[in-house]
Protein backbone atom coordinates (compact mmCIF):
# COMPACT_ATOMS: atom_id res chain seq x y z
CA UNK A 1 0.00 0.00 0.00
CA UNK A 2 1.49 3.19 -0.97
CA UNK A 3 1.48 6.23 1.88
CA UNK A 4 -0.47 8.72 -0.40
CA UNK A 5 -2.43 11.68 0.88
CA UNK A 6 -5.85 9.57 -0.20
CA UNK A 7 -4.51 6.50 0.89
CA UNK A 8 -3.77 7.45 4.18
CA UNK A 9 -5.97 8.11 7.38
CA UNK A 10 -7.55 11.33 7.36
CA UNK A 11 -8.84 13.39 10.29
CA UNK A 12 -12.45 14.36 9.96
CA UNK A 13 -12.66 17.78 9.51
CA UNK A 14 -15.62 18.06 12.20
CA UNK A 15 -13.54 16.72 14.68
CA UNK A 16 -10.64 19.12 14.53
CA UNK A 17 -13.28 21.81 14.72
CA UNK A 18 -14.63 20.48 17.84
CA UNK A 19 -11.19 20.22 18.90
CA UNK A 20 -10.55 23.90 18.18
CA UNK A 21 -13.64 24.82 19.71
CA UNK A 22 -12.91 22.93 22.91
CA UNK A 23 -9.49 23.64 23.55
CA UNK A 24 -8.21 26.83 25.80
CA UNK A 25 -5.47 28.06 27.03
CA UNK A 26 -6.86 28.52 30.73
CA UNK A 27 -7.49 24.61 30.90
CA UNK A 28 -4.24 23.47 30.09
CA UNK A 29 -1.29 26.27 31.58
CA UNK A 30 -1.42 25.16 34.86
CA UNK A 31 -0.73 21.39 33.81
CA UNK A 32 2.20 22.63 31.34
CA UNK A 33 3.69 24.99 34.21
CA UNK A 34 3.76 21.79 36.70
CA UNK A 35 4.96 19.08 34.10
CA UNK A 36 7.81 21.84 33.10
CA UNK A 37 8.68 22.79 36.35
CA UNK A 38 8.79 19.53 37.94
CA UNK A 39 10.85 18.07 34.86
CA UNK A 40 12.99 20.79 33.84
CA UNK A 41 14.71 21.79 37.00
CA UNK A 42 18.09 20.54 35.69
CA UNK A 43 17.51 21.99 32.51
CA UNK A 44 19.00 25.38 31.42
CA UNK A 45 16.09 27.83 29.95
CA UNK A 46 17.70 28.18 26.57
CA UNK A 47 18.83 24.71 25.86
CA UNK A 48 17.19 22.57 23.09
CA UNK A 49 16.21 20.09 25.81
CA UNK A 50 14.21 22.36 27.95
CA UNK A 51 12.22 23.86 25.05
CA UNK A 52 11.47 19.83 23.75
CA UNK A 53 10.62 19.61 27.47
CA UNK A 54 8.12 22.38 26.98
CA UNK A 55 6.71 21.49 23.51
CA UNK A 56 6.27 18.20 24.72
CA UNK A 57 3.95 19.16 27.86
CA UNK A 58 2.40 21.85 25.73
CA UNK A 59 1.56 18.41 23.25
CA UNK A 60 0.54 16.59 25.92
CA UNK A 61 -1.76 18.50 28.18
CA UNK A 62 -3.75 19.74 25.05
CA UNK A 63 -4.29 16.26 23.80
CA UNK A 64 -5.34 14.91 27.67
CA UNK A 65 -7.23 17.91 28.06
CA UNK A 66 -9.49 16.93 25.01
CA UNK A 67 -9.46 13.36 25.73
CA UNK A 68 -11.43 14.51 28.42
CA UNK A 69 -13.56 16.39 26.97
CA UNK A 70 -14.35 13.93 24.29
CA UNK A 71 -15.21 11.51 27.32
CA UNK A 72 -17.23 14.03 28.52
CA UNK A 73 -19.27 14.39 25.30
CA UNK A 74 -19.86 10.84 25.60
CA UNK A 75 -16.52 9.41 23.34
CA UNK A 76 -15.67 6.04 24.67
CA UNK A 77 -11.80 4.76 24.85
CA UNK A 78 -10.22 1.87 25.82
CA UNK A 79 -9.70 1.55 29.40
CA UNK A 80 -5.69 2.05 28.91
CA UNK A 81 -6.02 5.02 26.71
CA UNK A 82 -4.29 7.41 29.60
CA UNK A 83 -1.18 5.33 29.48
CA UNK A 84 -0.57 6.02 25.76
CA UNK A 85 3.22 5.70 25.16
Amino acid sequence: MSDTPSSRWAPDAKTLLWAFGRAHESDIKDAIREDVTRRGRNLGRDSDAYWRLIAEAAIESVLYDLMDKAREDGTTFPPDSHNIP
